[in-house]
Parts: structure tokens; C-alpha cells; sequence
């Protein structure tokens, strides 16, 4: 039957095929094909879940390699690696989105798993014809992956579903755990956003958080992430030099020039809290830290941690954590934001618990060094006071509430003309009264979708009448 000829059951026909051309979004999902040739690249006998062969055309490279679902159980105890393959009575399976649901998955954003299965249950054939040699891995580095735009990342790992890779510069940015139930259900995040899993193999000792690996091999797949499956411990080379950086404390991740990939943090410091859901522009809530309890530039961060307030999270706190960071922005700018106008944040690693925190014993101490024009400018001079306590004053309410699209936000205006904006992402305060004379403490944010420096206290005892005097 010619190719675009219709199959038995109605759908497509389109013959002899490669791999290539399963992987093009050209070619529907129940597109019946037959596969020449290929070699198996990897089976999957580890573990609790079995039976996936991964094949992939003999040269490798983007988009050689695809996932081959529901082998019969007695051709599967024939196969090895490196065996040449012809598959027949095949289709292109594209799984887990709206068409067609994994159970109740459906990824979003219209992903899927390109797959090839049997036209009808156990009707997949797979004849071995030869004896092939492996293609060479091809090379992905993770490092440069992980520096592009959200939809180019993603676009790139895709090249590499069911393809023997070799990822370089991925540094392991949490402890290899448990995800489900299973020996074959264990993983860590590694940089640009994959995961790589023990679905094919026992990957042995952990190496533990922040190893930077000279490479990785092995296949990759996508469920929910995009994944790289070692075949044994030894796909897993430490020993890596040129990982993106990683960070141990606030003041490095404030002063680097390139955003850190992993921060571990030790006994740092609360120095605020945001509870309110809605707030920082975001409709999150986390808290703020910092290396100590003084405040100085360079010295606090935004520590994302959802949509739940974290109870035992205390002023004064210390508390330990791994995490992730990143220059956060939704606004109109977010593609080329100005110099300074992103917040940055770490987004921990696991959950934190109280055992990762200690009571406090003091309080945070704003600090009183920075002007209102420096703190308010959204470039250079204001950037190394963003996450940190400041103190300003006296400042006079110039206008205690400038509307709703601007998050009821207020105006402070110190003795120079210079004026600055009164948020609420860490505490729901009442609007001020006009022409207020003012000493406010708060932590230092940027409202995202207006481009702008803000400073928001964390209770009410942070907006006090001034010790001094507003001139007019």
C-alpha cells in the first residue's frame, strides 16, 4: 500500500519511514508506518516498570530516536541492544495530551510523547536483520540550553526525545529521590530544567547537590519534563569545571553577573514575610532572607515558596534550604526588561520543613544608608537594595492612595523632592493620611508591570510617625 493510502482501521498509511519523520509534527498521531533498519539503543529491564525499547536511526542526531511502546512480552526476551530492526503493523502514538489522555494525564501546553506502538493491541512486529553499532551520543550542553528563552529551551530539548545524547556542563541541583513507588521511580533536577531518572538503571551512589558533571549519558524522554535515562552508574561523569555558577550566600547571588543556577544557603536570616496572596504581582507568597541581621546592599533576596505561607518561617529566623534562582518578570518589559526591573528570587529545591529553622533570638535592622533617589531608581544605583530592610525618613504622604491598577499603592515624597512608592507585598497596611510625616521601614521589591521600585513595610509598627521634620 502507497504511501498516504488508507490503513485497516481508517487512519493514514503513510509505508516505509523514518524516524526523523515520526518526530515531525507534519505526520498525525495513528499514522500507521514501518520502520527499516533501526537499531535498539536501550530496553528497559530495571525496576518495577519494563518493557520500553528505545530505537533510533543508525546516525544518530536531532530527532533520530523514538520510544517503542508495548513490545510483545516474547519478542521483548529476544531483543538486545545494538540489534538492526525492522518494526511493522506500527503507528505514530502521540500521548498524554487532549486527544488522547494517559489515564487522566494531559500535559499542558499541547505537549506529548511521540511514541510508536501496534496498530491494534499486540499486533506491533519487531524482526531483528542484523547486528548494528550504537550511534555516538550526541552532544547537548545543558549550560547554554539553560541561558535561552523559555520557548527555545524547550524547543531544543525536544530534538532529543528518545535520542542517545551526551549532556555536558549540567550541574545535579537536589538529592537523587524518590517520586513515586518503585526502584525505578528516582530522580534529580539538573540544569536547564531536565530530569534525570533511574528508569533504565540503578544510578548507584548519589554524588549530591551541586555536582558538576563532565557529562551525563543516555536516552532522552519527556513526562511532564523533559528527562535523560542513564543506561548504568557509569553514564554519570563527575568532575565537571564549567557548570553554570553556584552560589552560597545572598551577597554572592546579589552581586553576580550571570544569575546562579544553584544557591545553598546556611543559617541565613527572615527578614520579612509575604502572606498575602496577590501581592509582588505575582499571586504568590514566600518570604524574605538575608546573609545577616543588618541590613546593607547586596544583602536580601525574595525566596518563592507558592501559594501557602510557611507558619514556623519567624523575623529573625534562621533558616537552611537549596534553591534555584532566577530574574522573575511578567511585565510588559519581561522579554527586554530594563536594567534592574526583574526580581530576583530563589525557588527552593524541596519543600522547606521546621526542621530546617531556627527560633529566632533578635530582630532584622533595616538599614539607613541609601537615599529615596537611590532606592527608587529602577537601574544601576538601585539594584543592589532590592530584597533588603531599609529604613527611610522623613518622608511626607504626597498621595496615600493611587489607585487600584497600581495596587493602591502609596506616594512618600522625602525633603528633596524625591519620591518613592509604599507597596503591599508583605502586609496589607491602611492608606496613610495625606501629608503625613513619615518613618518607613520595609523591604525593597520592584513592581514588575509599572517598572518601579518599591518599598513595603511588614507591619504597622513599620509605618511610624517621624522622629524628624517634612519641609513643605
Amino acid at each position: 500500500m502507497g504511501d498516504d493510502q488508507m490503513g485497516s482501521d481508517g487512519g493514514s498509511n503513510a509505508g516505509e519511514v523514518t524516524i526523523q519523520e515520526v518526530q515531525n509534527d507534519a505526520m498525525a498521531s495513528g499514522t500507521q508506518l514501518e520502520l527499516r533498519g533501526v537499531v535498539i539503543t536501550a530496553i528497559d529491564i530495571y525496576g518495577d516498570r519494563t518493557g520500553d525499547v528505545y530505537i533510533s536511526e543508525p546516525e544518530g542526531g536531532a530527532f533520530s530516536g523514538v520510544k517503542v511502546f508495548g513490545t510483545p512480552i516474547d519478542t521483548l526476551a529476544t531483543l538486545h541492544v545494538g540489534d538492526l530492526v525492522d518494526i511493522t503493523n506500527a503507528e505514530k502514538h502521540e500521548a498524554c495530551n487532549q486527544a488522547a489522555p494517559c489515564g487522566t494525564v494531559i500535559f499542558r501546553d499541547g505537549a506529548s510523547i511521540t511514541e510508536v506502538q501496534g496498530v491494534t493491541a499486540g499486533s506491533l512486529t519487531i524482526t531483528k536483520v542484523g547486528t548494528g553499532t550504537l550511534p555516538t551520543p550526541a552532544v547537548v550542553d545543558a549550560k547554554a540550553i539553560a541561558q535561552m528563552p523559555t520557548a527555545a529551551r524547550l524547543a531544543e530539548w525536544e530534538k532529543w526525545e528518545g535520542v542517545l545524547v551526551s549532556v555536558q556542563n549540567a550541574r545535579q541541583l537536589n538529592a537523587l529521590t524518590s517520586f513515586d513507588d518503585g526502584d525505578d521511580q528516582k530522580q534529580f533536577s539538573a540544569t536547564s530544567g531536565i530530569k534525570i531518572q533511574t528508569s533504565l538503571a540503578d544510578l548507584g551512589t548519589d554524588p549530591g547537590t551541586g555536582t558538576c558533571y563532565t557529562s551525563i549519558t543516555g536516552i532522552g524522554d519527556f513526562f511532564f519534563d523533559y528527562l535523560v535515562l542513564p543506561r548504568s552508574a557509569d553514564d554519570l561523569m563527575t568532575g565537571g569545571t564549567a557548570c553554570l555558577p553556584s552560589v552560597t550566600s545572598v551577597a554572592m547571588l546579589q552581586s553576580a553577573t550571570t544569575t546562579p543556577e544553584l544557591v545553598q544557603l546556611t543559617d541565613v536570616f527572615v527578614t520579612g514575610r509575604d502572606d498575602i496572596p496577590g501581592s509582588n504581582n505575582t499571586g504568590s507568597m514566600g518570604f524574605w532572607v538575608a546573609d545577616s541581621l543588618q541590613g546593607a546592599a547586596n544583602n536580601g533576596v525574595y525566596v518563592f515558596t507558592g501559594t501557602k505561607p510557611i507558619m514556623y518561617i519567624k523575623l529573625g529566623a534562621k533558616v537552611t534550604f537549596t534553591g534555584t534562582a532566577s530574574e522573575f518578570d511578567l511585565g510588559p518589559n519581561a522579554t527586554t526588561p530594563p536594567s534592574g526591573d526583574t526580581i530576583t528570587e530563589i525557588n527552593p529545591s524541596v519543600p522547606i520543613v521546621a526542621a530546617q529553622v531556627t527560633a529566632p533570638t533578635a530582630e532584622p535592622t533595616p538599614a539607613t544608608s541609601a537615599s529615596v533617589e537611590t532606592l527608587a531608581t529602577i537601574g544601576a544605583a538601585g539594584e543592589p537594595w532590592e530584597g533588603v530592610l531599609v529604613k527611610i525618613g522623613p518622608v511626607k504622604v504626597t498621595n496615600p492612595d493611587l489607585g487600584s491598577s497600581a495596587g493602591h499603592r502609596a506616594e512618600l515624597t522625602d525633603n528633596n523632592g524625591k519620591k518613592i512608592q509604599m507597596a503591599k507585598d508583605a502586609f496589607a497596611w491602611a492608606a496613610p493620611t495625606m501629608n503625613a510625616c513619615l518613618d518607613v521601614t520595609g523591604l525593597m521589591s520592584v513592581a514588575i508591570f509599572d517598572d518601579l521600585r518599591t518599598i513595603n513595610p511588614r507591619s504597622a509598627t513599620d509605618i511610624a510617625t517621624s522622629t524628624g521634620t517634612c519641609t513643605p
